[in-house]
């Protein structure tokens, strides 16, 4: 009762958010959140590459200005006066090409730097699960970062370098650890996704792990939700982890996949055990904006299907 009734307290705590600039917007988490600002009627200034070839995405939508550029640049942009929040979701390159990624870093610390120019209250960036590295303990915002990747280093170095210059630019930081989202618009070669395709097109699933490590999962347009909250919320600040509330074996999520799509199939498990698993806590976030998942894992994959 006592934390239901924070949860209600800190959900009052809201700020008018009536324009963002949004950068990642083509790529998986960044759209489901560009339909989440503009479903809140938030004007969106999208910046996206010049001649992205995932530009054909944003056809067709009302409320947003898109801005071809260069985000290696973003802090020369005059083409927007004054913004409310400012949300980064853009980050590419292989995971383990570490000049790829390092690139990365300064596009981010350019686009905090627009938003300081913008006079925005807030700045938003993404990083990742991947910066704690392999746990196998309870994952909380405290954990220790130890990433094993180019993909998970360079974005702890943001993280440090974007909370330096922040509080030197006098705007508000929050940087939210995304883990394991999946939706319909995901990735095809991801877990989720080939395993739906697999189910339904061969009635044939086989994993290479043995399915026991702990695992999690957010559907995307819950993600979007808890990142719009973070971007009205005025009091949240600092760093969250962004996931869903169950932690359980993969195989339990397998497992419930396969009887929606296909229950007389047999599962092929593997031998091997997984270092990687994602005991995570919510509760920083949760006591931050309150609840913000709608969809039960049965019915994102259903989603996924439809």
């Amino acid at each position: 009762m006592i934390l239901l009734k924070q949860y209600c307290m800190c959900m009052c705590k809201n700020a008018l958010m009536k324009t963002a600039v949004l950068t990642g917007a083509t790529g998986f988490v960044g759209f489901a959140l560009l339909n989440e600002l503009i479903k809140n009627d938030v004007h969106v200034y999208v910046l996206c590459r010049p001649n992205s070839k995932r530009l054909s995405r944003l056809d067709g939508f009302t409320g947003i200005t898109i801005i071809e550029t260069d985000l290696e640049y973003a802090d020369k942009i005059n083409d927007i006066q004054e913004c409310d929040v400012f949300f980064h979701l853009a980050w590419e390159g292989e995971r383990n090409n570490f000049e790829q990624q390092y690139k990365n870093i300064n596009i981010s610390l350019s686009c905090l730097k627009l938003a300081a120019n913008l006079k925005c209250r807030k700045f938003i960036c993404t990083g990742s699960q991947a910066e704690y590295g392999d746990k196998t303990e309870l994952i909380t915002e405290n954990t220790a970062l130890m990433p094993t990747t180019a993909y998970g280093t360079c974005k702890v170095a943001a993280y440090y370098l974007i909370a330096d210059l922040a509080r030197r630019l006098n705007i508000e930081h929050i940087w939210v650890r995304i883990f394991s989202v999946y939706g319909p618009n995901d990735n095809p070669q991801t877990l989720i996704s080939s395993l739906v395709k697999s189910l339904k097109e061969t009635e044939h699933a086989a994993l290479t792990t043995n399915g026991n490590h702990i695992w999690n999962y957010l559907y995307e347009e819950d993600a979007a939700r808890a990142l719009f909250m973070l971007g009205r919320s005025s009091s949240a600040y600092g760093v969250y982890n962004l996931a869903g509330k169950e932690c359980k074996p993969l195989k339990y999520f397998v497992e419930e996949a396969k009887q929606i799509i296909a229950p007389n199939v047999d599962i092929l498990y593997g031998n091997e055990q997984s270092t990687i698993n994602l005991n995570v806590s919510t509760e920083k976030l949760l006591l931050a904006i309150g609840d913000f998942e709608k969809t039960t894992f049965s019915g994102g994959i259903r989603a996924i299907i439809d």
